[in-house]
């Protein structure tokens, strides 16, 4: 071997991943960060055509205009809605980066912000500048807490997941200001939820390979047999590449086990296709937030990752907003505090009723709940997370509701639920203690049991 190639598999060993750079200390919940977006008008023009979504008459997408750069379109599978990208710059905690991609994003997120100035962004900083990264990172997601009003949920319901032993993504928050030529000068937008991307970085970190088949399905409520077609799976599954044939043909054969194959075929194969602990404490922790808009109800919400080491597929959470009764669709308050452990599904779910219907894993599930309860989901630990975000958020929130108010815009006392129709939003840490309460009272109960 050269001596040149002996220096190139040096430093090859010695630099880490671009995206393991610095993220270390980017993450915490009491971290928070200082983010200064600034567009031109005519970029943050572009920015506002938001075609699209479930509405009778929705907008059409704008065409550029003769000498103007074409739109550049990100389309949500959920709503329908299309988000222009522009271009902008983007100052974090005192450093500038240039022409960085910025969009909104977002379902019902997005639609809950009304016509408030603050709302969810989507910024890859290598969208048009290849090798830029921001803290060691290519993609921040800024969620507005637009149907949060306490801006601490989706924090708190990811750190019960990662204690859990979920793979989910870390968070921090966001002092966020906008700038754009002639019409706002470092305007306070308000606390944002820094919500770390799922991406090649995230599946090597948790599943030490990042080569599999990465899903973001929506309406898959049920894993259902579609037949063999894998275009009839694709509006449903959403993968983020083009699965190779065997990827697809797992997928299917995964369904039709589900669906069609008898007792016995199920329980001697679910094993080989479904990681069933990463399932097991996924569905767990889901009911026991409980986070009411996710697989299990709306179909949404949710990766799904086909390991190519194991060909097993795994579950993990997204959008947690709404979690801790956030969801007043979804059951009253509290209905949602006495939510049943041991029936996780809400109705039928041919998944969650197979498995839990062989003894040995229902034995399973039965011990990883009591764990989750002793170790992730105990009233000490959730409100000790609480005080850390509270003490650090009290400033930032009273100072973005004053830039509300500057604005006339309409302050968020319980999100955006429409008062009179559903309950209110609980405030979160009456509601946590009272869930933490009736957690352990199910899990007394079930220790009882012979």
């Amino acid at each position: 071997m050269t001596c040149r190639m002996l220096l190139v598999l040096y430093f090859c060993l010695r630099i880490p991943p671009l995206q393991a750079q610095d993220v270390k200390d980017v993450f915490g919940l009491s971290k928070v960060h200082e983010y200064h977006i600034e567009l031109t008008a005519k970029e943050w023009e572009r920015m506002q055509k938001v075609s699209g979504g479930m509405t009778l008459f929705p907008p059409k997408k704008p065409v550029a205009k003769e000498g103007e750069k074409p739109f550049e379109w990100h389309k949500s599978p959920g709503f329908g809605l299309e988000f222009p990208w522009a271009h902008a710059d983007l100052t974090a905690n005192g450093k500038t980066y240039r022409d960085v991609g910025i969009r909104y994003k977002g379902n019902g997120s997005y639609v809950s912000a009304g016509e408030g100035l603050k709302r969810n962004f989507k910024i890859e900083v290598d969208h048009y500048e290849k090798d830029q990264r921001v803290q060691g990172l290519r993609t921040l997601t800024l969620n507005a807490g637009a149907v949060d009003a306490s801006r601490m949920r989706e924090a708190l319901a990811y750190a019960v997941y990662r204690a859990a032993g979920v793979p989910a993504p870390r968070t921090a928050f966001a002092k966020v200001t906008l700038t754009v030529a002639g019409k706002y000068d470092k305007e306070y937008l308000g606390v944002y939820t820094f919500v770390e991307h799922v991406d090649k970085a995230f599946l090597a970190t948790h599943f030490q390979d990042n080569s599999g088949l990465l899903m973001k399905p929506e309406r898959l409520r049920g894993i259902d047999d579609l037949g063999d077609d894998w275009k009839k799976y694709q509006d449903r599954y959403f993968p983020k590449r083009e699965p190779t044939p065997k990827e697809s043909e797992r997928i299917i054969a995964f369904a039709k086990l589900v669906s069609k194959a008898d007792d016995d075929a199920f329980k001697k194969e679910i094993g080989s296709y479904l990681d069933i602990d990463n399932f097991l404490r996924f569905i767990a922790v889901t009911t026991m937030l409980p986070n009411t808009d996710n697989f299990m109800t709306t179909g949404h919400n949710f990766y799904i990752y086909l390991n190519s080491k194991t060909n097993k597929l795994a579950f993990m959470p997204w959008d947690l907003d709404i979690a801790f009764a956030g969801f007043p669709m979804m059951g009253s308050v509290d209905q949602q505090v006495n939510m049943n452990l041991l029936k996780p599904a809400q109705g039928k779910l041919k998944l969650i009723d197979r498995l839990l219907a062989i003894p040995e894993v229902n034995m399973q599930y039965q011990q990883v709940v009591r764990d989750i309860a002793a170790k992730a989901f105990t009233k000490e630990k959730l409100l000790a997370d609480l005080d850390a975000m509270e003490k650090s958020l009290k400033e930032p929130l009273a100072f973005e509701k004053k830039s509300k108010e500057a604005r006339k815009e309409k302050t968020d006392k319980f999100g955006a639920w429409i008062v009179g129709l559903f309950d209110p939003q609980p405030e979160i840490r009456g509601f946590v203690e009272r869930r933490a309460a009736a957690v352990a009272k199910q899990v007394a109960a079930m220790k009882k049991k012979p």
